[in-house]
Formats: C-alpha cells, sequence, structure tokens
C-alpha cells in the first residue's frame, strides 16, 4: 500500500495527556489519550471507534504537551468541540485501539 498523504495545515506537539470526551449533547463519557495536538486539531487513542462527522466535546485532565524546553505553539484548550476527521482501528495492539483524527470548530 502506498503511503497516506498528510493533510495538515500546520505542525503538531507531541502530547501524553488524559482526555474524556463525549458526542456533543450526550452525557456518556469515554476515556481517551491525547498524543498531539495543534492550533486547529489533534489526534487521540480511544478504546471506542467513532464515527467521522461526529462532534465531540473533549476535555483535558492532565498531562505534558510540547517539549518542556520550548513555548507551545498556541495554547493548549482545555475544553474543546470538534468534528472527528478520521478513526482508524490500530493494528499490532494486545487490546483494540482505535487512532482519531480531529479538527476544533473556531471559536465564535
Amino acid at each position: 500500500m502506498g503511503e497516506e498523504s498528510d493533510k495538515r495545515s500546520e505542525g503538531r506537539n507531541a502530547c501524553d495527556a488524559d482526555i474524556e470526551w463525549a458526542y456533543f449533547n450526550k452525557s456518556e463519557v469515554h476515556a481517551a489519550r491525547l498524543l498531539n495536538v495543534s492550533q486547529s486539531g489533534g489526534y487521540f487513542e480511544c478504546s471506542h471507534p467513532i464515527i467521522p462527522g461526529a462532534t465531540l466535546l473533549i476535555r483535558l485532565h492532565g498531562g505534558i504537551c510540547g517539549r518542556p524546553t520550548e513555548a507551545p505553539a498556541a495554547p493548549l484548550r482545555t475544553a474543546a468541540l470538534g468534528e472527528v476527521k478520521w478513526c482508524r482501528e490500530l493494528a499490532d495492539r494486545r487490546s483494540t485501539l482505535y487512532g482519531i483524527g480531529i479538527r476544533y470548530h473556531l471559536p465564535v
């Protein structure tokens, strides 16, 4: 298989943070791990598949984002609404995990 094209419009900062996510206007929340972030989106891994196009509410609970010696490129959002752009099952894992790409909705 060929390489996938990278559609990012900006660089990402490495991250290792606990988050929770929920479908917008739903009360059930799920735990996940945020692994990279930018001003306009991010990538996280969780144990639930998520439908591309869904709107999620994401809340950051704590962790480290960016290199400690560098200032972050953009302020880290502690809560955000975003659209799921893609969801992929991750291979070669002991338990089933899904990689999720999300683009934040612009603040109004």
